[in-house]
């Protein structure tokens, strides 16, 4: 049977170097609070994260995914309040006596606001609690360390910049490892005898470093390059520079030296700052600088004050002679792009407050409702409206306790009143519905704007696998907008239809509006609770009115302000390759009250993440 007396030696684990000195360093200094480490599925970071036991006294607290509040920060003591007639408290798992260590697996996975609750609680070192008519406080003496598959759902950047110390597991022998997991399997007691020496020489080195640590220094030139390093990746804020700080000196510690030096603070950085990066590309800023430097007379062609007029759109003649600036390509009448590189996802739903409501719908991950049936996880008790459907045991006991007095027992361990009942209030996670409605006119062929759009759709495809939404695709051109993609969940079926999306043709702007308000309104009727988006992305310059007899453009702006879809919201993402001074999509989106984005100066990956922003 397994015990934490057979935990697998810490000094046993092959590589991982980088999260092995983040653990070291969060057990020699109480500053550094909460390590992260991140690796693919397989790759021994539980096993790391657990086999910490062995080389301090700390014993690590499995925190499940599904634990309630009360068992983790703490609440009503039911037994004591029986016996005794008074409420009292109970301390959750984040208390120990001693130095604790909480063990997170799969972080990703936990609730946001829970996650943050717990590093909060860990950095203040204190829980203080306000639940069913208590008010207590207690210390907190523990150290977060957490595990997750980056693969998987990632950390919101609010939660992940809690996290002091961030290492990425690394490749190791493959051989030593399978000897060394067999060795252990076959007779554990025998294999931790052979690390004994090496687990021994660790502890002697944490207990070594904790009495030097208060006694190392940092000259003022490493404090100035800890913090151009954390301006340089675009840290928000000064988490990342007391990180560094905290990590540099332990590091030094642990050499057994009283003074960091530069290597120190270049080791802080790898395993404190690389979570906080921004990723926005500041190279892209520079070539979108560079592209328009080298467009000197699409620059000229722009400012020309005609330009500034909306041209004639129902002169169908004149649209088609129109000439193009001479440095951009001329477009076939139907062409079929490639797709754009693909890029990895990246999680902004906690830049995004979820209101909680309630909803039929029984799938997806995306947003939080409040479940009207019994699937869900419970968040706590309330009195029911009526007949109590769904009665929470644990609400109901707990009422019942604080009003014991006064009441005959009846030979009853407790007496409960109607007045006790309270039912339970479960939430659960739906999914979102992102229409796409793409502008595939010639225009948008221009500078092959529709490969980074293509790429953006191919990404959205492949985050919907994840998040359980579904995705759809409607294209307008040459007279008429079409549904290439019904919404689907289905990645295999996206792929196919939209590598042969062609290109090409005039663009009906008004049609595709009525088009995509014809479906949307459908389809949120037969999916009541759904987050529904449109996401429309065009140049704002239709030249294809609905009514012949009307201007393209004022009549596709009159569409736009009369449209009304309950429980839809629309993004607009201006796809043209020109600065002109007569904004069309500016505009559409402020009628459509819409979000706007401008493609010009994104690649795919700023697009994509535009997108998730405002979801």
């Amino acid at each position: 049977m397994p015990s934490w007396n057979l935990t697998f030696p810490f000094s046993a684990i092959c590589g991982m170097d980088l999260a092995k000195k983040a653990i070291l360093c969060a057990l020699v200094n109480p500053r550094i609070r909460a390590v992260l480490i991140r690796g693919p599925p397989g790759s021994a970071k539980t096993t790391l994260a657990r086999s910490v036991h062995s080389i301090c006294d700390a014993r690590p607290i499995v925190v499940p995914h599904n634990v309630d509040d009360e068992t983790l920060f703490g609440g009503l003591d039911i037994e004591s309040t029986l016996k005794e007639g008074s409420m009292r408290f109970n301390k959750g798992l984040l208390h120990s006596d001693g130095q604790g260590i909480l063990h997170l697996d799969d972080v990703n996975l936990f609730e946001n606001s829970k996650l943050i609750s717990i590093l909060e609680a860990v950095a203040n070192e204190r829980v203080r609690l306000e639940r069913d008519g208590i008010s207590s406080s207690y210390d907190v003496n523990s150290t977060v360390i957490a595990t997750m598959n980056p693969e998987e759902l990632d950390i919101g950047a609010h939660a992940l910049d809690r996290f002091d110390m961030c290492a990425y597991v690394d490749d190791a022998d493959g051989r030593a490892i399978l000897s060394r997991a067999m060795r252990f399997s076959k007779s554990p007691m025998d294999f931790k005898e052979e690390f004994k020496e090496e687990e021994n020489g660790l502890t002697r080195r944490i207990e070594s470093a904790r009495r030097i640590l208060p006694l190392v220094t940092i000259s003022d030139e490493l404090i100035d390059i800890a913090v151009e390093l954390c301006v340089k990746i675009g840290a928000n804020g000064h988490r990342g520079d007391v990180a560094v700080m905290n990590a540099a000196l332990t590091l030094a510690a642990l050499d057994g030296r009283d003074e960091a030096i530069r290597k120190d603070v270049e080791e802080a950085a790898m395993l404190c700052l690389p979570h906080r990066r921004d990723y926005t590309p500041e190279d892209n800023r520079k070539e979108d600088e560079r592209e328009r430097d080298d467009q000197p007379q699409e620059q000229e062609q722009t400012e020309d004050p005609h330009e500034s007029e909306p041209p004639d759109q129902n002169d169908n003649e004149a649209e088609s002679d129109h000439t193009p600036p001479n440095d951009l390509p001329s477009i076939p009448e139907e062409i079929v792009f490639d797709i754009g590189d693909r890029f990895k996802v990246i999680d902004y739903m906690d830049d995004r407050s979820f209101r909680l409501r309630r909803s039929n719908v029984k799938m997806g991950r995306r947003g939080l409702v409040i479940s009207s049936d019994r699937s869900g996880r419970q968040i706590r008790g309330r009195v029911p409206n009526g007949r109590a459907r769904d009665i929470s045991i644990g609400s109901t006991i707990k009422v019942a306790a604080m009003n014991q007095q006064g009441r005959e027992d009846n030979g009853l361990a407790i007496c409960v009143r109607q007045s006790d009942i309270r039912e339970k209030v479960r939430q659960r996670r739906i999914g979102a519905t992102l229409m796409f409605v793409v502008d595939a006119s010639g225009s948008i062929g221009v500078r092959r704007r529709m490969v980074a759009g293509k790429g953006a759709l191919q990404s959205l495809f492949m985050d919907s696998y994840t998040k359980r939404d579904k995705v759809g695709l409607m294209a307008f051109r040459r007279e008429s907008s079409e549904l290439i993609i019904p919404p689907t969940k289905s990645i295999e079926y996206c792929q196919k239809r939209l590598e042969s999306l062609p290109t090409g043709g005039k663009t009906p702007l008004g049609e595709a509006l009525l088009s995509a308000k014809e479906f949307m309104t459908a389809y949120v009727r037969t999916h009541p609770g759904e987050m529904c988006h449109i996401v429309l992305m065009t140049d704002g310059r239709g030249n294809i009115p609905v009514n012949k007899d009307r201007n393209a453009s004022e009549e596709a702006m009159e569409i736009a302000k009369a449209m009304s879809i309950p429980g839809v919201r629309w993004m607009v993402i201006d796809t043209d390759v020109r600065y002109s001074y007569f904004n069309s999509s500016a505009k559409l989106a402020s009628a459509l009250k819409a979000r706007y984005f401008r493609l010009d100066s994104m690649n795919a990956d700023r697009l994509y993440e535009g997108i998730r922003a405002s979801i």
